[in-house]
């Protein structure tokens, strides 16, 4: 009799020591390497990522890209490197877990479809600054897209949890037939570091006589001696695919690609970037544009990746080459509290993100919060950081609003998305 909730330990499985068979650095910040254990035998294909890396940016699959292979969602962003996402209904291409991807049009798109369970665990990923942060969120902590970070670009689930705060799981559910954690079989797995700083890609090769596969014990293992100190199991079996540069490095156990529902890329080079402008005024951002005396010189004014201007007479800053992300600003003058204000900066765009500063003095560690003078802690910043894998760097807050549209144009645009982040749609029963 089928037991519903066996769990087998299984933390006593031992590894042999596999043997990295080859490395390569085929882009900054992505490095290769296949490793192989005879004694199985087992091959596995691994891309370490460096998310600090400005060039390197991360795409999940937006609804319009469901049913294609992996190789095919890496050629419709031009990306380098791709692998397979969460477990899927054959019949619709609809992902398992909670999921968002970047639309071709290069908008964060949830799938509202799609919602997390108590089985599941999530993975996403924005860009911060000229960095790329993620993090994984465990089962037990139910994500929507109404309490993810404002600015998150894409959402991949997955199950089950691999690795905790740096050591693998003890236990699995060996009944469960979508994970089929207990026997060798084809994987998938993405990986984070303990700074957040690093991401694996994982995809073992199984069900062949060269490459048996893996048990999630074994994988689990693996992905600790790597370093990891979280990592999530994505669908395995035939659907297991590692695209890198021109073709695939994985052997499918089918002998081709499958069509899955939702994938994990890699874009290395040059990403699109904007431009963001704006005023710093007192009190109020409308009318500040034709009202010289709201206008407030001698503001210092940083962006999120580091760069700093002070602003002139004309109480202008602007921050070229930013690249498309959600992108903060934080704005400091003696007198006055401390303001952080967020906007959705587009490629090859302007966009405006006045700020208004209100006379007073900063409580202690003030200087980054979504209201004058509060302070941000990270609860208005939804699940940023309580995942594995966070990285360190503050996440936005609370997208702000914009300059005066009547002396800048595009600056109903910028507020349309800063609330557009704010209210992202929740997941449908």
């Amino acid at each position: 009799m089928r037991v519903a909730a066996l769990l087998v330990a299984l933390s006593g499985t031992a590894l042999a020591d596999p043997v990295m068979t080859s490395t390569a650095t085929p882009y900054t910040g992505i490095v290769h390497q296949e490793w192989a254990d005879s004694s199985v035998p087992w091959k596995a294909h691994v891309v370490q990522l460096d998310l600090t890396e400005a060039s390197i940016e991360l795409l999940g699959t937006a609804p319009a890209q469901a049913g294609m292979t992996t190789t095919q969602f890496a050629g419709t962003f031009g990306g380098q490197v791709a692998i397979n996402g969460d477990s899927f209904a054959p019949a619709n291409y609809v992902p398992m877990g909670l999921a968002m991807g970047m639309s071709t049009a290069g908008m964060p798109t949830p799938w509202t479809n799609t919602a997390d369970d108590g089985a599941t665990a999530v993975l996403h990923f924005q860009r911060i600054g000229e960095a790329t942060s993620a993090a994984i969120e465990p089962p037990e902590q139910i994500a929507t897209f109404d309490n993810l970070p404002a600015g998150v670009e894409g959402v991949i689930s997955g199950r089950p949890m691999l690795v905790r705060a740096g050591a693998a799981a003890a236990q699995f559910d060996c009944t469960d037939p979508v994970a089929i954690p207990c026997e060798r079989a084809p994987r998938t797995a993405v990986a984070l570091s303990a700074d957040g700083t690093t991401m694996w890609l994982v995809v073992v090769d199984g069900w062949q006589t060269a490459s048996l596969g893996m048990m999630d014990s074994e994988l689990a293992s693996f992905l600790v001696a790597r370093g990891a100190d979280s990592a999530l199991a994505l669908d395995p079996g035939s659907s297991s695919t590692m695209y890198l540069a021109n073709g695939l490095v994985s052997s499918p156990s089918d002998g081709v690609e499958r069509a899955v529902a939702n994938h994990l890329a890699v874009k290395f080079g040059s990403l699109p970037s904007g431009q963001l402008v704006g005023l710093t005024c007192i009190d109020d951002v409308f009318g500040c544009g034709s009202d010289t005396s709201r206008q407030l010189s001698g503001v210092k004014v940083t962006l999120d990746d580091g760069r700093t201007q002070t602003t002139g007479t004309d109480a202008f800053y602007d921050f070229t080459n930013v690249t498309q992300r959600l992108a903060c600003i934080t704005a400091k003058k003696t007198g006055y509290l401390t303001k952080r204000q967020c906007a959705q900066v587009e490629g090859d765009a302007m966009i405006y993100n006045s700020i208004a500063l209100t006379p007073g003095t900063d409580m202690p560690d003030a200087g980054v919060g979504g209201d004058a003078g509060t302070p941000d802690d990270g609860t208005d910043a939804g699940m940023s950081g309580t995942g594995h894998g966070s990285n360190p760097a503050t996440g936005p807050t609370v997208p702000g609003g914009c300059c005066d549209a009547s002396d800048h144009p595009n600056a109903f645009v910028a507020l349309l998305a800063a609330w557009f982040l704010m209210r992202r749609r929740g997941t449908t029963p």
